[in-house]
């Protein structure tokens, strides 16, 4: 068992695909793991994972679990569970200041295609997804750490900070 650390050494715009491929190809050939990561003897626990629940299930109260590349924010709340609660409400996600009522299937439908292009106003707006670990993502659409910054830095979020989701009755 190693941790992955060649993610620094390779210039990409998808970290997280480039590294596994190249990791995957470097194990198929029969490659040294010494040589993608270091050695680890136990696995990292991870705590408070499971989001609260109030009794009145008018609330979910979660954390942010993890922050990638780009800045997106990784919450605890997965989408079977958001669902489960949710039970068709109306809903507002609150991170910090910011709030969101709507949460996008996929990055680019925040873009409103009915304007022309040279009149939308889209990069550097936050969006809510279900990241393809069906995990709660917060998210700027086009931010990176590298330029404008990601969720995190412009919104202020940090690993373990609360991530709030309000139904209405």
């Amino acid at each position: 068992m190693v941790e992955i650390n060649i993610h620094d050494k390779i210039e990409t715009s998808f970290p997280v695909l480039d590294v596994f491929v190249k990791v995957a190809c470097h194990i198929a050939r029969g490659g040294a793991l010494g040589i993608i990561g270091k050695p680890m003897t136990s696995i990292k626990p991870i705590k408070n994972v499971v989001p609260y629940v109030n009794e009145e299930k008018t609330q979910i109260i979660g954390s942010v679990i993890y922050i990638d590349n780009y800045g997106n924010v990784i919450t605890n709340i997965k989408k079977t569970f958001f669902e489960g609660i949710r039970k068709g409400r109306v809903f507002e996600v609150s991170a910090r200041s910011h709030k969101f009522k709507k949460i996008h299937s996929k990055y680019s439908d925040i873009i409103n295609f009915d304007i022309p292009e040279e009149n939308r106003n889209d990069e550097g707006r936050g969006l809510v997804v279900f990241n393809s670990s069906q995990y709660m993502e917060i998210a700027i659409y086009k931010g990176n750490t590298g330029n404008v910054g990601g969720a995190s830095s412009l919104m202020g979020l940090k690993l373990r900070d609360t991530v709030t989701i309000n139904f209405v009755k």
